[in-house]
């Protein structure tokens, strides 16, 4: 028995997970997979081939790195949990994108007969984890008002500059939260030129205080909030809703209601446009860089997706 037969399988296991990604037939080696991810990679990469055709969409080069975050026995199981960088190179018409995103995973083995099997894997999307729940950190009577920050009008390319800078990063001037995605585009948001707009209550205005005891509202990190804040504020940082993707401009804001229930769980912000003048998306949670705007290529996609289209007015 080799000292650790588990790395030998996991490596296997890994080189047939990824064959989706290093050919144009992009459904290739998927049936070396276990049942439950067969079926879901299916129809994820269902949708992006169909996807790739109505854009004319070509993958000239894949690259995928690896990196274990930790390991564990517990016999006859063996957990795994690691990250995977993921690169492609796409051919749309004459122009070339650099598509980027980061799935975290969750790899289970199990023992069997001096060998291990892979029985199931989850990953990390957009539409899982506490997503109405940022951790609270102070009382609310400790957070004392402040008036507005005012700023200078908001810059498009600041905004997306800093999106690019941290697409993969995590500035450590805020607070990193376990769903990112919306910290994430406030903070661009704010590197743009929004002002923040204070109050003593959480539920009211968008704003992060860096002093002790640092804070924020919730429209500054939860999803759902900030959909709502955004359209509906008078002063300072506002927005316009728009009825088509087409019409953003960068540094502008999508909002995605992937199960179309009502809650809104994900936010990206346009930092490119592509051949045909669609967006393209950075975000967080699952790091993405230049990602088509739609998400098709999401864990978290269903056919009852919502999006909400908002322009940041300048």
């Amino acid at each position: 028995m080799k000292e650790n037969p588990w790395f030998e399988m996991f490596q296997f296991y890994l080189e047939e997970r990824n064959k989706q990604y290093v050919s144009n037939e992009l459904s290739a080696g998927i049936a070396s997979l276990t049942e439950r991810i067969q079926s879901l990679e299916r129809k994820r990469l269902e949708r992006v081939e169909q996807d790739f055709r109505e854009r004319n969409i070509l993958v000239v080069h894949s690259q995928n790195k690896v990196r274990i975050l930790k390991s564990i026995i517990e016999i006859p199981y063996f957990k795994v949990f690691y990250q995977v960088g993921i690169q492609w190179k796409l051919q749309q018409e004459t122009e070339m994108i650099t598509q980027e995103w980061v799935e975290n995973r969750y790899c289970l083995m199990k023992e069997e007969e001096g060998w291990w099997i892979v029985e199931d894997e989850l990953v990390e999307t957009e539409g899982s984890g506490l997503l109405d729940q940022p951790a609270l950190v102070d009382p609310l009577e400790e957070t004392p008002f402040q008036a507005d920050v005012e700023r200078s009008p908001y810059q498009r390319s600041k905004a997306v500059s800093y999106a690019e800078r941290w697409w993969n990063d995590y500035n450590p001037k805020f607070k990193k939260f376990e769903v990112d995605c919306t910290n994430y585009v406030s903070q661009c948001l704010w590197a743009g030129g929004a002002p923040m707009k204070f109050s003593a209550d959480r539920a009211k205005g968008w704003w992060y205080r860096f002093e002790q005891p640092v804070n924020w509202s919730f429209s500054w990190a939860v999803a759902h909030s900030l959909r709502w804040y955004l359209p509906t504020s008078q002063s300072g940082l506002r927005a316009k809703e728009v009825s088509s993707a087409d019409q953003l401009q960068l540094g502008d804001v999508i909002c995605y209601d992937f199960n179309g229930d009502g809650r809104w769980q994900h936010n990206t912000i346009v930092v490119k446009k592509d051949r045909r003048g669609m967006p393209l998306v950075n975000a967080h949670t699952t790091n993405s860089r230049h990602r088509y705007w739609e998400y098709k290529d999401s864990y978290a996609w269903t056919e009852k997706i919502k999006y909400k289209f908002l322009h940041i007015l300048d």
